[in-house]
């Protein structure tokens, strides 16, 4: 149910603007299990995008909103959420607590062909590149993600409550566990955390913003590459070899980001981090899916490492 307008003008007021319409019918890309309500407002001759935020959420909430604002000051495509009147980017109205940003009107990629996009390709490997150099002096006061860890506790997870899928993903588990733990120390960088192409605001021909980034933080500089070419490469069996991906590699190789010493390990990287999805699919308990990623999973495995 969405708030009273008695509500929006008093949650707006605290932004210090009017609220003068809402419109439930438009579209909202990104997850919308990343907060409690959220809608497009009205606030005079602009419109916003607000959410309602779990209270448990807040803290982790406020350092995402402030590396956001860090990084679009430095010219990064990505949209921050405003500050209230009191300085704060989270408002208490109606017992409730509330983020308010810019909304951007993007063109929503076709999910069927645009691993066909060579300039979407190219477009996120640059969006990389600037995210690289505008996050140089930003403070990620947290320890780098661990991903051999993570795999770990999933792969047990998954043993322990999904034992089908694990048995069926035994030697998946197996090779991925032996090269994470073979791989050397590799650089760290700030990362997006979860870049992929449907996280983007996608204008005619650029990004327009970078959205969801509550998985931002220090990670192995190959993170945000793995799952980019992970994600695409699922929309169709032909999407490893298409113009997406080669204009994506052959961009991030052109401006420095991925070299002899770093490419060697983006298979084991975009392999491991597609045990995130699994887990996903698993908490949702959502069968199709599944099984699609235990095949996709086994596919990627006999692609990259096959002999």
């Amino acid at each position: 149910m969405h708030p009273s307008h008695e509500l929006l003008r008093d949650i707006l007021s605290r932004w210090g603007l009017p609220f003068t319409g809402i419109h439930p019918q438009i579209r909202i890309q990104g997850s919308p299990e990343r907060c409690l309500y959220r809608v497009v407002v009205d606030a005079g001759d602009s419109l916003h995008f607000l959410e309602e935020l779990d209270s448990r959420t807040l803290p982790r909430k406020r350092v995402v909103a402030g590396r956001i604002t860090h990084l679009a000051a430095r010219g990064l495509p990505a949209s921050a959420p405003l500050a209230g009147l009191d300085g704060d980017t989270v408002q208490h109205a109606g017992a409730r607590h509330w983020q308010l940003t810019p909304f951007l009107n993007g063109i929503e990629p076709d999910r069927d062909s645009y691993w066909r996009d060579a300039w979407r390709g190219r477009a996120m490997a640059d969006f990389l590149r600037d995210l690289r150099q505008a996050s140089r002096d930003l403070a990620a006061d947290e320890e780098p993600f661990d991903l051999r860890a993570y795999v770990l506790r999933i792969v047990d997870d998954a043993r322990r409550l999904h034992p089908k899928a694990h048995a069926q993903l035994r030697p998946v588990f197996a090779l991925v566990e032996r090269r994470l733990e073979a791989c050397p120390s590799l650089p760290v960088a700030f990362c997006h955390g979860d870049p992929h192409p449907l996280n983007m605001i996608w204008g005619k021909d650029r990004i327009l913003a970078a959205i969801d980034w509550e998985f931002c933080g220090p990670k192995c500089v190959l993170h945000d590459m793995a799952l980019i070419l992970g994600c695409v490469g699922s929309e169709d069996e032909n999407a490893l070899d298409g113009p997406f991906i080669t204009a994506f590699l052959d961009t991030l190789r052109s401006c420095g980001l991925l070299d002899g010493t770093l490419e060697p390990h983006l298979p084991t990287w975009t392999l491991a981090l597609r045990t995130a999805w699994l887990a996903e699919w698993l908490r949702r308990e959502d069968t199709d899916m599944i099984e699609f990623e235990i095949f996709y999973m086994t596919t990627l495995a006999d692609r990259f490492f096959k002999g």
